[in-house]
């Protein structure tokens, strides 16, 4: 009797351990689905309608996963700037050399904005949602992120914590804008020459900081 209550239990669990799976499976094909019609059409241009087709699910099973359109462009949108925190955290731990660090954050920088065909960049910085200030506080949240690991690094050679951090703000920003550029002039010249170039910039001035 024992052994069949057992069995009994553990079928139940397996149960609820697949139909658990399902839903992360099915979670997980609404926000690939999700992406592609954000990036082809943006925040107000796609549609719920739209999602739940593309993702082969009914409106109901969509608005079962999440709230409506901010949730779920909230959650794509997260993963993209996630992506791009821990680019830039590698990019400084795996190296040696300040230098280095610097043409590896520039790098991540680039790398970000062209991967996936600029899916990424597209719904990070070219698909703003002004409406929802949740949105804009993500962005936010993670550039500062990316800067606080920059400043991290200027701390480590004893710059000046204030100093530390306006330079870490300036080289995150100035990052991000000119691999956006390089992106929307349609990759004029190779990334490896871009990366070169916007290097050169920060290097130059970073080098004669005491």
């Amino acid at each position: 009797m024992t052994a069949m209550r057992g069995g009994v239990g553990n079928a139940y669990i397996f149960t609820r351990t697949g139909r658990g799976a399902d839903r992360a499976r099915r979670r997980e094909v609404v926000i690939r689905a999700a992406r592609d019609a954000f990036v082809d059409h943006g925040f107000h241009g796609a549609s719920m309608e739209e999602i739940s087709v593309r993702a082969q699910v009914s409106k109901p099973v969509l608005y079962n996963h999440f709230t409506g359109k901010v949730d779920l462009y909230s959650t794509v949108l997260q993963r993209y700037l996630d992506h791009m925190v821990v680019r830039i955290g590698d990019a400084l731990r795996t190296t040696t050399g300040y230098e280095n660090k610097a043409r590896r954050m520039v790098s991540a920088y680039f790398d970000f904005v062209d991967e996936d065909d600029g899916a990424g960049y597209t719904l990070v910085f070219d698909t703003p949602v002004p409406s929802e200030p949740s949105v804009e506080r993500r962005v936010r949240i993670a550039m500062a992120e990316c800067a606080a690991l920059v400043a991290a690094e200027l701390d480590a050679v004893g710059m000046d914590p204030f100093r530390a951090r306006a330079c870490a703000f300036g080289l995150v920003g100035a990052s991000h804008l000119a691999a956006r550029y390089w992106f929307d002039a349609g990759r004029p010249i190779p990334k490896v020459d871009a990366v070169d170039t916007t290097v050169a910039l920060f290097w130059t001035g970073l080098s004669g900081l005491g």
